[in-house]
């Protein structure tokens, strides 16, 4: 019996030794058939036309070792470019997959279109920047446009509305979701871009359609 679990332990061993090596002993061998695949192609006519007096010893040899730095760096491009590929379409399909819950995908969408309207990249639901007058009156508040009020609730405010979002600083993936009366918005001429960055800074990265103000 102890003869027959040394043995069994033996044989795991050698199993899971084999598991290890196997992978690093094919890659030996696929790089050795690539090298002299390489040698065979390139090296070996360039020292058939210019003759074996031609190349010294050393030439050759500092010859091969350029080329397996090249195939090794051709072979991890691939396995980079595969790598990427990959994860590109595993996120792609969880990104569907996301989008299609009830809930949590249009949380993810209105996040990842108020990301976009920052990088100034894609379709945002962002319209246009507004200025408004919020928290309270006599201050104001930068936000962003989303659409306008509609059935019930314009029903209900007798009067059109203008959907507005106000994100918070420095962090503008959360904010307040207002309806504002059209009459009490002022419609802004910077981008939703430049908005944006107005927003995320504090105020310190000015946009560009205003000038800086001057401090007496």
């Amino acid at each position: 019996m102890a003869i027959r679990k040394i043995w069994n332990k033996v044989l795991v061993g050698f199993v899971n030794g084999i598991v290890v090596l196997l992978p690093t002993a094919l890659t030996i061998v696929l790089v050795k058939f690539l090298v002299l695949q390489v040698n065979n192609a390139v090296l070996n006519p360039i020292m058939k036309i210019f003759g074996p007096m031609d190349m010294a010893g050393k030439e050759v040899y500092l010859a091969k070792g350029i080329i397996l730095i090249a195939v090794i760096l051709v072979v991890s491009l691939i396995g980079w470019m595969t790598k990427v590929l990959i994860v590109t379409r595993a996120f792609s399909w969880g990104e569907k997959l996301l989008i299609k819950l009830p809930i949590l995908g249009k949380v993810y969408n209105a996040i990842k279109q108020i990301s976009s309207a920052f990088l100034g990249q894609g379709k945002t639901i962002f319209k246009q920047v507004v200025l408004i007058e919020y928290p309270r009156k006599g201050i104001y508040s930068v936000g962003f446009t989303t659409g306008t009020s509609k059935g019930e609730i314009k029903e209900c405010m007798g009067q059109n509305g203008i959907n507005v979002f106000v994100p918070t600083t420095p962090n503008p993936t959360s904010g307040m979701f207002l309806i504002v009366p059209r009459d009490n918005i002022q419609f802004l001429k910077m981008s939703v871009e430049e908005g944006m960055k107005f927003v995320i800074s504090g105020g310190s990265v000015m946009p560009s359609a205003e000038a800086p103000e001057v401090n007496n």
